[in-house]
Formats: structure tokens, C-alpha cells, sequence
């Protein structure tokens, strides 16, 4: 009869465990009403007098301390894809940091470096609802759709590629809760550029010349 009941009792927590589901949130790095908002995070190009420069954190004009001179993104030649997992993540390259859903960006002047916002929310691997997640939010050129994922992009240090720092809203995740958890928004996204990946070979020769400089000033 004991064995019985903890069988029952076993299968009962399996099965709201089961039933609570994964945790989700709304992508898009404007949300001006919800659960977490409001988010205010346009997302930049390369500067254009240093394009490996990489830039974070919201604009002097938009409440941070960042100073952006390259364009707003516009249009579908850029991907957004959100990246994430359980909270607690502080390594940006941890494998707990899984794809969770990608966008591209609005085509307007007046909605520029801002993404076509999902309506609905998304699942966060790794993660249950009602509980917390880290995020980070990374962004690149597809040079025409042709880079389909981030990997992609890593692969090629010419592709403009650049991410936010991680970031873990206070707000739970949504799903399947008892009462049910409405999804949040980014809470914690900021502001971000886009940059290219200096050649090993400018690297080098960057390298040499700082050498023969400490030498000349040696001698």
C-alpha cells in the first residue's frame, strides 16, 4: 500500500512538472507596456571610423552612458536571435545559452534599429515557467539571408556580428503556472553594436608595429 502511494505520489509530480512547461518571454527590444517594461534598446551598426569597436549599453540619449555614431538597423538584412537558459548564466559563451527564436528588423527610418516584435511568446530551453532565465540578444548581418544562425556568422569575422550583455529580468517566466505566469518582456536588454572581427594578419601587423615602436623608444 506505502509502495503504492509514493508510485501515485511519483507520477503526480512528474506529471506537474510535465504540465508546468517550459518558460517564455516576448521578443522585441522595444516594449513600451507589460510585464517589464518598458525596454528601450535600439541596436547599432559598426562605427564607422572603427568598425571592430565594440559598443554596450543604451545611448547617452536613452538614459546610459554609451556613445553610438554608427546607423540604426534597418531592414530585413540584419537577424536578431534571442539566446537563453536558466538563470545564473555568466559565461556569454556557456552552452546553457540556447537559441530561443530570431527576428529581423523593422524597415521604417522612424522604427529603425529596432525588431519586427514576435506577438507570441516564446519558449525558453532549459527553463520552467514561474521560474527565472538569462538572456542575451544577438544581432548580425545575413548578407541577404545567406547567414541563416549565429554560427554562421562566427564563422566569417568579415560579417558585421555583435550581442548584448547577459541579463536576467526579475520578472518570472511565463507558462504553464498555477494561476498561469504571463510571459515578461526583456527586462535588463540594452543597447549593442554591430562589428567586424580584425584579420589575424591586421592583428600581427598591428602587433609588430607596437614592437618596433617600444624598441625605437628603448634605444
Amino acid at each position: 500500500m506505502k509502495k503504492s502511494a509514493l508510485v501515485l505520489l511519483g507520477v503526480l509530480c512528474a506529471a506537474q512538472a510535465f504540465s508546468q512547461g517550459l518558460g517564455s518571454v516576448f521578443l522585441s527590444n522595444r516594449y513600451v507596456s507589460g510585464i517589464g517594461a518598458p525596454i528601450v534598446a535600439p541596436i547599432y551598426g559598426p562605427e564607422p571610423l572603427n568598425p571592430t569597436a565594440i559598443i554596450r549599453g543604451n545611448a547617452t540619449t536613452n538614459g546610459g552612458a554609451a556613445t553610438y555614431t554608427g546607423p540604426l538597423l534597418l531592414g530585413t538584412g540584419f537577424t536578431a536571435a534571442l539566446f537563453g537558459g536558466a538563470a545564473g548564466i555568466v559565461d556569454e559563451n556557456s552552452q546553457s545559452l540556447a537559441f530561443v527564436q530570431s527576428s529581423t528588423f523593422r524597415t521604417t527610418t522612424t522604427t529603425a534599429g529596432f525588431l519586427i516584435a514576435l506577438t507570441a511568446a516564446q519558449n525558453v530551453p532549459g527553463t520552467l515557467a514561474g521560474g527565472f532565465g538569462t538572456f542575451q540578444l544577438r544581432a548580425w548581418d545575413n548578407r541577404g539571408g545567406t547567414v541563416a544562425t549565429w554560427a554562421d556568422a562566427l564563422a566569417n569575422p568579415l560579417i558585421a556580428q555583435g550581442s548584448s550583455a547577459l541579463f536576467t529580468p526579475t520578472f518570472p517566466l511565463g507558462g504553464l503556472t498555477s494561476p498561469p505566469t504571463t510571459p515578461p518582456g526583456l527586462q535588463g536588454l540594452t543597447s549593442f553594436n554591430l562589428h567586424v572581427v580584425p584579420e589575424p594578419g591586421v592583428i600581427a601587423l598591428g602587433v609588430l608595429g607596437l614592437g618596433a615602436l617600444f624598441l625605437r623608444r628603448r634605444k
